[in-house]
């Protein structure tokens, strides 16, 4: 399958993961952002392109024809209390780009989506999340039969975060959480299906940022992707690509 792969959101802690992972297995990428990137890409297989608005299809309709897939990565935190700007940010945005990538039968789409408890102090960013996944579940029903996605679903995600030229390492406080809920994954497991409103997601150990690029690149690069597919917590704590695999 030639073309690349447009991935939006592609400066920020998910977006950029899969961007590296794609270029270390020769795929070509582009990386899309509204501003002009601090520096120049860390590889050849990926272009920088700013200017983008995921709001206005006209900013990035024309990169569509060809792609070989779009992985979505766009979003703002869960504290974020404006539920309009919560909702245009997690929910608007991501089905602006998911009705674009149908329109031009992009043949796989990826969307980070998120699982989470139904808190209500996050209820604006969830009903935006929430949305932006109603949207990808019908994207095959919309793109055509050829068409194919994977909604990666993590709880909190570990990883060395760059906010501006600051790396924040998430990993010091995350991987022992890692390790201790996973040790636990029965009795969390347990709390979680007598009150999911209240710990989903929260009780899962995080997940690597590589772990989620992974999977994003495997459904880009692979033939095993049909239809609609999800990937919780539960498949990508430890996720490993097939060819690592054999």
């Amino acid at each position: 399958m030639a073309g690349r792969t447009l991935v939006f959101g592609g400066r920020g802690f998910v977006g950029a993961a899969v961007c590296r992972e794609l270029a270390k297995r020769g795929l070509p990428a582009a990386s899309l952002g509204r501003s002009k990137p601090a520096s120049a890409a860390e590889s050849a297989n990926v272009e920088e392109i700013s200017g983008v608005d995921a709001l206005n299809p006209e900013t990035f309709e024309a990169l569509m024809p060809g792609a070989r897939a779009v992985v979505i990565a766009v979003g703002e935190p869960p504290w974020i209390r404006d539920k309009e700007r919560a909702m245009r940010s997690n929910g608007t945005t991501n089905i602006s780009i998911l009705e674009t990538a149908a329109k031009h039968k992009i043949p796989r789409v990826v969307l980070v989506n998120a699982t989470m408890p139904s808190w209500s102090l996050i209820a604006p960013y969830r009903e935006g999340k929430l949305a932006a996944e109603k949207a990808a579940l019908s994207y095959p029903e919309k793109c055509g039969s050829e068409c194919h996605v994977l909604v990666v679903k993590p709880g909190a995600i570990t990883g060395t975060r760059l906010e501006g030229t600051t790396s924040v390492p998430l990993w010091i406080f995350m991987e022992p959480m890692r390790l201790v809920m996973s040790l636990l994954s029965r009795p969390c497991e347990a709390m979680e299906s007598c009150w999911p409103g209240l710990f989903g997601g929260v009780l899962r150990p995080p997940v690597r940022v590589e772990e989620i690029a992974a999977a994003a690149a495997d459904a880009v690069e692979a033939e095993t992707l049909k239809g609609v597919q999800e990937l919780g917590t539960k498949q990508l704590v430890g996720y490993s690509s097939p060819s690592k695999e054999d």
